[in-house]
Parts: structure tokens; sequence; C-alpha cells
């Protein structure tokens, strides 16, 4: 029982402890913070605020004290738990805030958050923008040194350590009455001192009691402050007018920040600093904006009224401004120092005048403002500049074009002449016409005439023909080959690089065909030449369309005709050889005895003679099932598309006019089959081989071309069953089988399935259906390797209710007629 007791003796002497301010505990080595209560460590975190210290320095004051790391880590999760879950916001060193500030201290502008927060006044207003959402705070940098000069007063915190021989080391507050109470030492009256001041007479005080060493330099004495004192504020004529809390370091700047400045309609240059009923001095704002210059940002003092008065003489400035905007002006201020206050004109400005739309009493006037008055003019209240642009147009300005080095604008200089610019353009190219120029002149009416003048005379300095330039002059000087056509020749055919070319003088036949690469291998040596005929009239027996010149020369070019000369539009056109082609290739693949690629022997070869070449069937060949691949070339491709396309467009208008709209998957038309046709490059030839083989040079005996394919398939016995019956599956062949029974093997016929329109498609690609006549059917025979096909039934479209309202008023109408005429 005895342990027990001591037990909760020493749990209860514990929790007393917890409970008192732990900064103000000089040893908490023993301090456990998983023992403290929640109730605990929110009153801790209560005195926290109190005192007005973050958890930074509360850390240093835990571990100099003997806290350890992971204890004060400890504390701090809770005290952050407990800052998460209440409404209360614990302060740190990122709220920017100087200990002892409440609430509604330093700069928190309350329900305005700077984030979203959007302009108080009109953003033209000069000035508006050191209030708004990204504008500078103004908050007092609190983080400095502490300032010898700052003058102490009640609530103020020092910090006092001795060190060296003597230690000593407290947080001495400043009374209501100015003094502190250093322990074994007495009082010491600070109020009214500067920190410096303050420290010479603790030094002095404490130097003379038991602190001695501090007279001897035993020990030193270290004065900073901890903790500043707050002191209230009015502002008056604030976008939040009020009485504020706020540092002792913040100045008038950070005090109009805190009140949002002035409204629309206060003064951002007469603003007035209140102290002890007296205008203590005047801010203009206008100092800081245009010039940088803080001096009216002073320090202010507990009791202090900021006082924003209503503007008397505000001007807007719109136009060529750099700055535009409203601007408020103090007496004796001219139209140059608002100008100033907007940074001046743009570079595009019109200078010499600006507009002045004025105010009367009754009103208004429009003014203008010559250059000469901007230092004199004194702006009234509600007055509007205008600055316009100056305009898009040259005073001095002359251009020269066409066949001179440099042609471009030039500056036009008194008594400048056409030859002193063409000479200004470095002179004349070789190709300049000099008999004469031109030059577009601006008449007074601005309508445009034309000034000729001999080019080559006014170069010689005639002075009838150098003409004296005027603005916006532009001279023109032709060029010799912009006065003549420009011909072309052709050449067609096998030559190497075909098309037009330019005609030049000399031009020979030789010559063009150099410039186009030269013949091709299947040049042949006779070439044509047609030339344009010319006539004076055209007469019913001459119908040329051109004249033809034959002529034979040799591929190096060495025959005397190869220099006949070529006049302009003439045509060129080198035949081909007769019978030049090039070897072209077929391929056999599948079952036979030598498959691969062959070349054609002769235009005429056929399949029987590719298949006789390629060692003939295989075994296990299916020569029913054969088939030739023929590859289509770009313009059968393209014909293909076109067929498909109108195929699918007219199986559209069929479906609409019956009715009928085809499943998909089955319509031959549908979007597949064009999708199909553009990428299948190729047409499937069915062959009936065996009938080849028996009789070489039929009619089914395909003449091949270039690119064939002879495919040769081995001999399957299966039936494929696809389409709308029950079970799509492969059956194997039986030759007593028919259609039907094929059909029945896969499960029969579904529900959809259109039965009479069932087909069959072969192993060669052959396709064929059932035949009807009267009540019988007629299914086609059924062969190795074949698919049958059942097709399912069209879906019949459905009569709207609209139509079948249509259709109901026209037979009751025709009814009605039919019975008016039975009347009569």
């Amino acid at each position: 029982m005895k342990v027990l007791f001591f037990v909760f003796l020493i749990l209860a002497g514990t929790q007393k402890i917890n409970a008192q301010d732990l900064l103000k505990i000089k040893d908490l080595s023993t301090i456990k913070v998983d023992q403290m209560s929640d109730a605990d460590v929110a009153k801790f975190k209560s005195q926290l605020n109190s005192s007005g210290q973050t958890m930074d320095q509360a850390e240093k004051v835990a571990l100099s004290k003997g806290m350890s790391q992971v204890e004060f880590d400890k504390l701090r999760k809770r005290v952050n738990a407990t800052s998460n879950s209440s409404t209360g916001k614990l302060k740190t060193d990122k709220d920017n805030k100087k200990p002892g500030t409440s609430d509604k201290d330093s700069l928190d502008v309350g329900p305005y958050d700077r984030e979203t927060a959007k302009p108080l006044i009109d953003p033209l207003i000069f000035g508006s923008e050191l209030y708004t959402s990204t504008a500078p705070s103004f908050e007092p940098n609190l983080k400095l040194a502490t300032p010898m000069n700052y003058i102490l007063g009640p609530e103020d915190q020092l910090s006092i350590a001795v060190y060296g021989v003597q230690e000593f080391s407290e947080d001495l507050v400043v009374s209501p009455e100015g003094f502190i109470s250093i322990p074994n030492v007495g009082q010491v009256k600070v109020a009214g001192l500067t920190i410096e001041a303050a420290t010479q007479k603790i030094k002095t005080v404490m130097g003379n009691s038991v602190y001695s060493y501090l007279k001897t330099g035993g020990a030193k004495l270290s004065v900073t402050l901890s903790k500043i004192r707050t002191i209230r504020v009015t502002i008056i004529g604030s976008n939040r007018p009020g009485d504020f809390n706020i540092s002792s370091l913040a100045t008038v700047f950070n005090a109009l920040y805190l009140g949002g400045g002035p409204t629309p309609f206060g003064s951002f240059r007469e603003i007035e600093l209140v102290r002890n009923s007296k205008v203590e001095r005047k801010i203009d704002l206008y100092k800081l904006l245009t010039q940088g210059d803080q001096s009216d940002n002073i320090g202010l003092k507990d009791g202090d009224i900021i006082r924003i008065p209503a503007y008397k003489t505000r001007v807007e400035l719109q136009g060529q401004i750099k700055r535009p905007g409203i601007f408020e002006v103090l007496p004796g201020e001219t139209f140059s120092t608002v100008l100033n206050f907007a940074s001046g004109f743009t570079d595009t400005a019109y200078r010499s005048t600006v507009k002045v739309f004025q105010r009367s009493e009754t009103e208004r006037m429009l003014h203008d403002l010559p250059a000469a008055e901007y230092d004199k003019y004194q702006p009234r209240t509600g007055d509007l500049f205008v600055a316009n642009k100056i305009l898009n147009r040259f005073q001095n300005r002359v251009t020269i074009t066409g066949a001179v080095s440099r042609p471009d604008v030039y500056e036009l200089s008194p008594g400048l002449h056409v030859a002193d610019l063409i000479r200004r353009a470095d002179g004349l190219k070789e190709d300049a016409y000099i008999t004469r120029g031109q030059i577009i002149r601006l008449q007074d009416d601005l309508s445009r005439s034309i000034v000729g003048f001999d080019i080559k005379k006014s170069l010689a300095g005639d002075p009838t023909e150098n003409i004296l330039l005027q603005r916006e002059d532009e001279v023109l000087i032709s060029s010799v080959n912009d006065l003549r056509d420009s011909f072309k020749v052709s050449i067609q055919g096998e030559i190497r690089m075909p098309g037009d070319y330019d005609y030049v003088a000399k031009l020979t036949l030789k010559d063009l065909i150099l410039q186009a690469g030269g013949f091709k291998d299947a040049a042949y040596k006779n070439i044509e030449i047609a030339r344009l005929v010319k006539r004076d009239s055209i007469t019913v027996s001459d119908n040329r369309a051109s004249a033809i010149i034959h002529v034979e020369i040799d591929a190096n070019l060495s025959s005397s005709s190869s220099n006949i000369p070529l006049e302009p539009f003439d045509v060129i056109t080198v035949h081909r050889q007769a019978g030049y082609t090039l070897p072209e290739s077929v391929v056999v693949t599948g079952e036979a005895q030598y498959p691969g690629p062959y070349v054609l022997s002769s235009r005429s070869e056929r399949v029987s003679d590719i298949l006789k070449r390629a060692g003939g069937l295989t075994p296990s060949a299916y020569p029913e099932g054969a088939y030739l691949k023929r590859f289509k070339t770009d313009n059968e491709k393209q014909k293909s598309l076109e067929v498909a396309r109108k195929l699918q467009k007219t199986t559209k208008e069929n479906q609409t006019t019956d009715g009928l709209v085809a499943p998909v998957n089955n319509n031959p038309a549908d979007s597949s089959t064009v999708e199909n046709e553009i990428k299948r490059d190729y047409d499937q030839i069915p062959l009936d081989l065996l009938s080849i083989m028996r009789t070489p040079g039929s009619v089914e005996d395909i003449i091949l071309r270039s690119k064939d394919e002879l495919y040769i398939p081995k001999f399957d016995g299966q039936i494929r069953v696809s389409g709308a019956v029950l079970l799509a599956t492969q059956v194997p062949y039986q030759e007593q089988n028919s259609l039907k029974d094929y059909i029945n093997e896969a499960g029969g016929f579904a529900g959809n399935a259109w039965r009479k329109k069932a087909y069959i498609v072969y192993a060669n690609g052959k396709a064929a259906t059932t035949k009807h006549f009267l009540f019988f059917k007629m299914y086609p025979k059924v062969l190795p390797g074949s698919e049958l096909v059942v097709p399912e039934l069209p879906i019949k479209r459905t009569a709207s209710t609209a139509e079948v309202v249509g259709l109901a008023s026209a037979i009751a109408s025709l009814a009605g007629v039919v019975i008016a005429l039975l009347r009569l």
C-alpha cells in the first residue's frame, strides 16, 4: 500500500507539473508528453498563444531547459492535432506575425482572402494596384535584429541574459508603469527609453548589485526584444474602417493596407496622420508610386488616427498614354505633372495637341491643349484628356522600284531630283529600260497621276527630264525582260525529265534534250517536233493545228539533225521503240510441282503454259479450287471504288422506296463493301483447271499478265456452313448430300433465314444460287471445299404514326370524292 501511495503521489505531482506553464519550469528533462492529457496540451497551447510565442521559439526554450528532441516532437504533433480539430489556429512563424499580437493583430484582412480578393476600387484609379489581391501586403519585417532606436513601452518583453563569470537569463515584461522587475536586483524603469539606452541602464543597475562582474568585464549583458507590444490605431475613410491592433513596428503603409486603402472617393494624396488631436503628417501615396519615395511611411504610435478624406480634384487620361487611368491632382500641379504620373505618351502618340473634355456647371466643353501649355494648364476636376495617334503617313518619303540595284523607300531631302534618287538606289540594273521611266504622283485630292521622263536624259542632267520629286512620289523603272513575253518549249515521251522549259535564244533540240536529262533506254530515234503554225488568216482548206517536223537522231546526239533550232511553243515528242517491254513475271503458288515466280516468255502465254512450266499438279492438288489472283492497276482500283459506291447508293434508294432495310452484315452494298474495295487490291478469277488442262488455248485458258498469281489449293473435304443457321460449323463432304442436307447438319435454318436466297461459294471463288421454277427449288451442287451461306431476311421498316395518319386521311378524302360522284 505504501508503494502504491508513493506512485500515486508521483503521478499526481507529474500531472500538476504538466498542468503548469511548461516554459516556466527550469528543468524539463523529466517531462513525458505521453503522460499529458488532452486538457494539458490544450492548456499549453492556450498559454503559448497568450504569451505570443511560436512553436519554433518554444522549441528553443524547451531544448535549452533539458527537454529531449523526441519529446518535443511528440508535443508538437499533439498541439498540431489539437489545432486541426478546433476552430482556433495556433500562430506559427509562417503567419508572419510578431508574438503578442491578437487574432486581429498584424495584417490579417479577415474575410478578404488575398488569393481571391477582387479590387476594392476601380482599377483605373492610379494607386488602386496597392490594394488588389496581388498587391504587396506592406507587412513589417519582424525578423530583423532588434533595432537599437526602438522605444520601449508597456507590454514589451525583454530577454535579459548575463554570461561569463556570472550567469543570468530571464524574460521580463515591461509593466504598465514602465518598469521591469529583475530578480535579486529590483525594478528598473525602461519605458520611453531606446533599446540601447535601456541596456546601459540595466547594466549599471545590475552591476551595482549582485552582478558586479558586469563592471569589471568578467560578465557580459545581452538585452533583446523577445516580444513586441501591440498598439491600437484607428482608420477612418478606408474600405475597411475601424480600430486595429497592430505591431508597434508597423508603419502608415501597413495600417493602410490593413484598412483596405482609400474608398472610390478617397484621396490618395492627402491622407492625414492625426496624433494627439493634431495632424502630424499628410501622406502622399503618389511619392511611393512614381518615385519609390517612402519618406511618408513613418512609424505609428498607440492611439494614432489615420484619416482618408475625399479627393478634391481628379482627372482621367485616355488614348495614347502609357498608363491610362484616373489621377488625383493637387493645387498648383499642371498637366505635365499628371502626364508624368501616367509615364508619358506612347511612341505613336500625337504630342502637339491633347483634347481636353471639360465640365461646366451646365454642360460639357472641348478644349484643344497645345504642347506649349502643358506646363501651364492646371487641370480641373472631371477633366478628360485624350491623346490621339499620329497619322499613318510619311511627310518626307519617296519610293523607287523596278530595275535598280536597291529598290526601297528613301528620304525626300530638299531639292531631290529623280536622277539623285536613282543614284541613291546604287544606279540602274543592266536590264533597265532606259528610254522611259514613270513617276506615280499623289495629287492634292489624293488621286494619282503618271509623270513620264527619259531616264537616260535625266541621268545626263537634262533639266526638262530630271524632274524634282515630291512627297509620296513613286518612281518606276521597268526591266527589258518585263516587257517581253516569256516563251516555253515542251518535251514529252521517253525522256528522263519531261516537262516545260524556258525558251532562250539559239536553243537547239540537242540543248533541250540535255536539259531534260537525256533519252530513256526505250527511246526511238525518230523524234517529232510540233511547231506553232503562224498565219495571217484562217481558210477552209488550211485546217492545220500544228506543223509536224520529223527528225532522226542517234543516242549520242552526234548527228547534225540534233542541232535543229527550236522556236517558242515547240512540243518535242520522243517515241518508244516498237515492242519494247521489260520482262514481266507471274507467280505460281500452292500445289504445283515447282511453285515460284516465272517470267512470261510471250505476250500470249496462258495458264496452261505456265502450269506446264511449273511441272503440273501434285498428287494432293485440288484443281476444282484453283483461281487466278489478278492485281489491279491504279485506274482499276479507282473504277472499282466508284462502282461500289454507286451500288451502295442505289441499294439505299431501293431500300427507302421498298421500305426494306437489309441486315448490315449481309448487305453487299453497305459501308463495309466500300472499305473492302479500298483494302483489296486484286480480283479473284475462278478457273476450271481441269477443262484448261484438257483443252489448252481455249477461252477458259486465260492469257496471263504481269504480277498474276496462279493459286492451286490442296484438297479440302470440309464444307463450311455459315449465315442464318442455328450453328455455323464445318461438316465433312459427302457426295450424296444436297445443300439442304448440309444445312440440316448445321441445325437447320434460323428464324430470320432468307431460305430462297441461300447460295454456295465454291473453292475457286465461283458462286451458285438456288433456282426456282413454279413450286420447285433446284439447289446447286455441293463440291468439296465449298461454303454454304444463308443470308438473313431484310428488315421491313414499319410505317410511322404520322405516315399511318396521312394514309388514312388520303383514303378518307378519296372515299368522299367517290361518294360525291355517285350522288350525281
